[in-house]
């Protein structure tokens, strides 16, 4: 995927995957929600935590959080050259 600019990884699961495709090290590129890395492709990795039920229902991930997060994926899109 050439011209893929940016990755929104769901849980630090999805992003330590995403990680170790990319050929990168998990200990360079620490899980936080809201969190975006550039990796070695240039391709940027947001972070957001699970939209699982237990985080939903606890307050851990709030609409508005995971609206950002998708937010900022998008506007790594717009910015791509």
């Amino acid at each position: 995927m050439p011209r893929l600019a940016a990755i929104l990884a769901l849980g630090r699961i999805a992003h330590d995957s995403v990680i170790v495709a990319a050929g990168g090290r998990v200990s360079q590129f620490r899980f936080a929600h809201g969190a975006v890395h550039t990796l070695p492709s240039g391709t940027r990795l947001v972070d957001s935590y699970h939209c699982s039920r237990y985080n939903t229902q606890t307050g851990v991930l709030t609409e508005a959080m995971f609206r950002e997060a998708v937010a900022t994926a998008r506007a790594a899109v717009d910015d791509a050259p």
